[in-house]
């Protein structure tokens, strides 16, 4: 084998196997099925993803580094790529007993993962008080952003930026809606750099009957502050549609409990939402569930202006009656 066909099968060595040869504990909490985390005994924390070419990439979640297998030699062991390559070839995976199982079959992923993973485990919880932002400007209930429907959906991080996750088909986080603003109504609106658009959402009961999708997490949050969360299951597309997307949809729909009755498509009511809704529509046409357009009543609204206007309304003074 030459040194190049030796190098790139080093690089398809199982690394969350060949990290637990090296003393490193699966993290089975923080782990997903598109990155495992570890830690070492001396409480080093790693991600392992894993490509579509069928190779392992680690990262660093303290110091940002990351690579294959050779760079994880190299950062724990210092040395050479020959001295490298001399630890690789040393190595036989056939003679060490693996300690514990996965918690999860380790999937490919198009994007990296495991950096999305590294940000959004940097990033911490509201926690009872809510997210400043989302409380005192969009002015979302505290009621919604605490409930166990949206437990750990909405994060902060370092900026005081609102995270709010996205998940692929196959259920795994691959990116996450950031969100900030402040008194002067210019708003900063992103997404995670390294992500890919999938599907935020609440967490599923058996109880829902209602599915809703909307354009946005602040709109998701929004309508469910201005109409309850009773029996409805909430889910955002970050703004226009992939056809990865719409294939989430059609799986999030064929997922919804027997009795569910209809899909709520609460977008925004000017022409793109008007759009939106027809793709979507056009993608769920098959679902046993009746798709139902629901815009806000104003032209030109989103569902948090509905949730502003709808607070102004009920602080309103009343006129004294004229006598």
């Amino acid at each position: 084998m030459d040194r190049h066909s030796e190098l790139a099968a080093f690089k398809r060595l199982d690394l969350v196997q060949y990290c637990q040869s090296r003393s490193f504990v699966i993290d089975q909490r923080a782990s997903s099925r598109s990155a495992i985390v570890l830690r070492s005994p001396s409480d080093e924390k790693i991600g392992v993803s894993k490509s579509t070419e069928g190779t392992f990439i680690f990262y660093d979640y303290k110091g940002g580094r990351g690579g294959s297998i050779i760079d994880f030699c190299q950062w724990l062991d210092g040395g050479t790529l020959g001295e490298v390559r001399k630890t690789l070839r040393a190595y036989d995976p056939t003679s060490f007993s693996v300690p514990s199982a996965l918690p999860f079959k380790l999937v490919s992923s198009t994007h990296d993962e495991t950096k999305v993973l590294a940000a959004w485990m940097q990033a911490r919880s509201i926690g009872a008080s809510g997210h400043p932002y989302l409380t005192q400007y969009r002015r979302i209930a505290l009621e919604v952003q605490t409930a166990p429907l949206f437990r750990d959906r909405i994060r902060i991080d370092s900026r005081s930026n609102a995270l709010f996750p996205h998940f692929s088909t196959k259920g795994t986080l691959c990116g996450f809606e950031i969100k900030n603003g402040g008194a002067s109504k210019k708003s900063f609106t992103g997404f995670s750099p390294n992500g890919l658009k999938g599907l935020a959402c609440s967490r599923p009961r058996e109880t829902d009957c209602e599915m809703v999708v909307c354009e946005t997490a602040i709109d998701m949050l929004s309508l469910a502050s201005i109409e309850g969360i009773e029996k409805r299951r909430f889910f955002s597309t970050g703004g226009q549609v992939s056809e990865m997307q719409l294939e989430a949809l059609q799986s999030a729909a064929s997922r919804m409990p027997t009795n569910s009755t209809r899909i709520l498509l609460a977008l925004d009511n000017d022409k793109a939402g008007h759009e939106l809704a027809r793709r979507i529509a056009d993608a769920l046409s098959n679902s046993k569930l009746k798709v139902v357009p629901y815009f806000p009543p104003d032209p030109g609204a989103d569902w948090n202006d509905m949730l502003q206007r709808t607070i102004r309304e009920s602080n309103r003074t009343p006129e004294p009656i004229k006598s």
